[in-house]
C-alpha cells in the first residue's frame, strides 16, 4: 500500500474528505467518514477506469483529483 494524498470531493452537494492510496494496481478513495462509499480506479491504456459501478458515478471528479496529483509529481 502506498499512501498518496488527501483530497476533498464535492458529492451530492456535500464536501467529503478522502484519503487516496495505491494498492493492488488500483487508486482507492477511502472516505474519512466511514458511512461514505470507497471508490476504486485503475489506469489502463492512458485512460482512467472505474473498478465497479459505484466508482463509475464519480469517475469525472476522481479523475480530476488524480490528474492534479500526478501532474504535481512531475
Amino acid at each position: 500500500m502506498e499512501d498518496l494524498f488527501w483530497t476533498t470531493l464535492s458529492l451530492n452537494g456535500k464536501e467529503s474528505e478522502y484519503h487516496i492510496i495505491f494498492e493492488d494496481e488500483q487508486y482507492r478513495f477511502i472516505p474519512k467518514e466511514s458511512s461514505m462509499a470507497t471508490y476504486r480506479f485503475r489506469r489502463e491504456h492512458d485512460e482512467w477506469q472505474a473498478v465497479d459501478a459505484e466508482s463509475e458515478k464519480v469517475i469525472d471528479i476522481a479523475e480530476e483529483a488524480l490528474e492534479k496529483y500526478l501532474f504535481r509529481q512531475h
